[in-house]
């Protein structure tokens, strides 16, 4: 198994259980750029509860990283502080959270990072999520944010990476309806023909 996999697992497996979700609907949104100072993480962070009055509660464990849970009713993410840049982790399906909470996050993000001087985007866009079978998808989605604060091309991006997710655990339990039916007509047939042998056995 690749390192890279298994840490992702235990990211998942350790997000899931704060966003109450399964680790295969957990999707990781990395903005990879350089921060300077975790400062920049406090500040956001104090921004989200002060000013966006938003719940915030720390996470220490299975996160590679400083992370806590950001809390509107609800919807729930996860955001992870690295040197290398901020990280989103959230619900697939939730759409809320997609059009909602992402887009408030990363303008707050855009803005603090505006006062200390730095207006370049990152370099790239990571979206990474686990498939039915508990491998490691990865996605550099660079080309779908041109610009990653707009609300239209991040809210499409987003709901892109989600629907393909979505679709693909549909076509797994379409694969898995189909297999219970065909044991479940393989039995029934069984047991027709267990039935006739009965009923031709009592005749004679």
């Amino acid at each position: 198994m690749d390192y890279r996999e298994s840490s992702f697992r235990t990211k998942f497996d350790s997000a899931a259980k704060y966003l109450k979700s399964e680790p295969k609907e957990v999707v990781s949104l990395k903005l990879r750029d350089n921060v300077g100072s975790h400062s920049e993480y406090d500040k956001l962070k104090d921004i989200l509860e002060r000013e966006v009055h938003l719940q915030t509660s720390p996470i220490k464990d299975g996160l590679q990283g400083d992370g806590y849970l950001i809390q509107n009713r609800d919807n729930r993410i996860i955001v992870v502080s690295h040197e290398t840049g901020l990280e989103i982790l959230y619900i697939a399906g939730s759409i809320a959270s997609i059009v909602g909470l992402i887009p408030l996050v990363l303008k707050c993000w855009n803005h603090l990072r505006g006062n200390f001087g730095r207006h370049n985007h990152p370099h790239d866009i990571e979206i990474r999520r686990l498939d039915e079978k508990g491998h490691l998808i990865e996605e550099h989605a660079h080309e779908l944010f041109d610009d990653y604060l707009s609300p239209f091309n991040l809210t499409n991006g987003l709901l892109t990476s989600s629907v393909e997710g979505i679709e693909e655990e549909l076509r797994q339990l379409k694969s898995d309806v189909q297999a219970l039916t065909a044991r479940i007509d393989k039995i029934e047939t069984s047991q027709s023909r267990k039935m006739s042998k009965k009923k031709q056995n009592r005749k004679s």
